[in-house]
């Protein structure tokens, strides 16, 4: 069975992150509808966490300032602003460093899968690498295309051919528990 899509269309054929975005998507939702892979979402709460800790220390310091004027408040706003910025650099290096362009995450019969896709600046090739922990075997999968692999002529994102890649994928991430 095709995965659709409901509106058909992630944007045109020239806005590349639309397009990445799209076929992210639609890849997340073969695997949770086709695969039944059970969705994750560990590391998006880590960073929800670390930004959540950040808008604490930015709040404490406007509600601070605001009970205790500026002169009274020095200290104490500059300790919340350093900390804040200090959390928010932190923030930026687990994106970069563990993250690393993550858009999907999930389990299966408690076997991990973990994907995830980038598209250079000047170019139209998509990487997508996955990762996979199947009984304790890790197995990995990356390999790049032409994003007009996955569009038709108007710039639509074709589902059938994304499913395709999900197959490959699923098959070579979960070589054991293939059924």
């Amino acid at each position: 069975a095709v995965v659709s899509t409901q509106s058909g269309h992630y944007g045109g054929k020239y806005d590349k992150v639309a397009v990445k975005n799209g076929i992210d998507d639609l890849l997340r939702k073969t695997l949770t509808t086709k695969y039944n892979v059970t969705e994750t979402y560990k590391t998006r709460d880590t960073r929800l966490l670390i930004c959540f800790v950040a808008c604490l220390f930015s709040g404490f310091g406007c509600l601070y300032d605001f009970l205790h004027p500026f002169p009274e408040s020095k200290m104490v706003l500059a300790i919340c602003s350093l900390s804040y910025f200090t959390i928010t650099g932190l923030l930026y290096v687990w994106e970069w460093f563990v993250e690393k362009g993550t858009f999907f995450e999930g389990t299966l019969n408690g076997n991990v899968v973990k994907l995830s896709s980038y598209i250079p600046r000047y170019s139209g090739d998509y990487t997508i690498s996955g990762e996979s922990n199947v009984d304790n075997a890790k197995s990995e999968v990356k390999y790049t295309k032409c994003i007009s692999t996955w569009l038709d002529d108007s710039g639509k994102i074709l589902p059938e051919n994304i499913e395709k890649e999900t197959d490959h994928l699923y098959q070579n991430l979960f070589k054991s528990k293939a059924q």
